[in-house]
């Protein structure tokens, strides 16, 4: 379901872009080429006013957001999403937040006023708040990340890691087109 906010601003979605009937996304989000949103997921950005001009939410193309993801940007807020990331099953991301691109975000992970940047891999059930992550750094399952301690305690990406997000990435890269065929059926 896309719905205006209060304002009259609409979701504004590529054509190329596949979202789920069950899906439902609300306000001035904008959703780059070639991307999945699936079933269960909520895309909220919050627009009250005229002054709330600027897109709440901002997702890059070859973006996979799975079921029951949840996104939400108060107004004057922004949460942006890079190219070629993946945001898993269940996972909460709260504006302010800036994700990089070829990013992994595991199953319910909750990303919160944070920003973290290009190729950060984050596991299964971690918590990210209110820190800057550097590229290419690995957050492992259950991890909570809330201090500049803890994000220097991250160690890089291994390469092993790095051939996992070109993997998920290819492997996803189709669905948007895989979905749309199979409904058009």
């Amino acid at each position: 379901m896309l719905r205006k906010s209060v304002t009259g601003m609409g979701p504004v979605i590529d054509t190329t872009s596949y979202v789920d009937s069950e899906a439902i996304i609300i306000g001035h989000v904008v959703i780059g080429p070639n991307c999945f949103v699936g079933p269960g997921v909520v895309i909220r950005a919050d627009c009250f006013s005229d002054e709330d001009a600027e897109p709440g939410i901002v997702i890059g193309a070859n973006c996979v957001i799975q079921d029951t993801a949840v996104m939400h940007a108060h107004p004057g807020q922004t949460l942006h999403i890079g190219d070629d990331t993946i945001i898993n099953h269940g996972a909460v991301l709260h504006a302010p937040c800036r994700l990089g691109c070829n990013c992994f975000i595991g199953c319910r992970t909750v990303i919160t006023i944070a920003e973290l940047g290009d190729h950060v891999f984050v596991r299964t059930n971690a918590v990210v708040e209110r820190v800057v992550v550097p590229p290419e750094r690995f957050i492992d399952t259950g991890c909570i990340i809330r201090t500049g301690d803890d994000v220097s305690r991250l160690r890089p990406i291994t390469d092993t890691e790095r051939e996992f997000f070109a993997k998920a990435v290819e492997f996803t890269r189709d669905y948007p087109v895989r979905y749309k065929f199979s409904i058009e059926k």
